[in-house]
């Protein structure tokens, strides 16, 4: 079963280190394999699953090969956001780029209520 994505905006972005927007947003998120928003999750993957990143990137985006500028990570989270799918509400939740991609969001999600 899959759901729409109905969390809140520190899901997506979650709470970086440094400041958006003056730094690299690589140098925002610590490297974790248990990510705790989408966007240190695809600063994660990048780092620990170069290979599946670069396939990730080639197929979402069209870029064919690196090393990318932090307008990946953006456009990667508009497609997320777009797809608008993941595969449960309660963590670890894998967050769909596509049908053939996904990364996965581990700890302290609260869903947004409306």
């Amino acid at each position: 079963m899959s759901y729409d994505l109905s969390f809140t905006q520190d899901f997506f972005i979650g709470f970086p280190e440094g400041v958006i927007g003056e730094t690299d947003i690589r140098t925002c998120y610590p490297v974790s394999e248990r990510p705790q928003s989408v966007m240190q999750a695809l600063v994660s993957e990048e780092k620990l699953n170069p290979i599946a990143f670069k396939v990730m990137v080639k197929e979402t985006l069209g870029i064919q090969s690196g090393p990318y500028d932090e307008s990946v990570f953006w456009d990667l989270l508009d497609k997320i956001r777009d797809y608008n799918t993941c595969d449960t509400l309660i963590p670890p939740i894998a967050v769909f780029v596509n049908e053939d991609h996904s990364v996965t969001v581990y700890e302290d999600i609260e869903e947004e209520i409306s």
